[in-house]
């Protein structure tokens, strides 16, 4: 199944993550967490669908929540 991972820097706060993980757009989003090589606490956030496209508009809706809610991210 195409799925890409929108990575978060730093751990957002709990309320933040919910809304990040229920941003509206058709695939599936699952949070994996873990530390960077640093060690420092990180999130990455699994978009995932068996349509590409949808993967795409979902990746882009979260991209702009985390813009919305001040939470750094990029796309791995």
């Amino acid at each position: 199944m195409p799925a890409e991972l929108v990575t978060l820097p730093r751990a957002p706060a709990p309320g933040v993550l919910e809304r990040l993980l229920a941003v509206p757009g058709g695939a599936r989003i699952t949070a994996l967490h873990g530390q960077d090589a640093a060690g420092h606490a990180r999130v990455q956030l699994r978009v995932a669908h068996p349509d590409p496209e949808v993967v795409a508009v979902t990746r882009q809706a979260v991209l702009r929540a985390c813009q919305a809610a001040g939470v750094a991210a990029f796309v791995v």
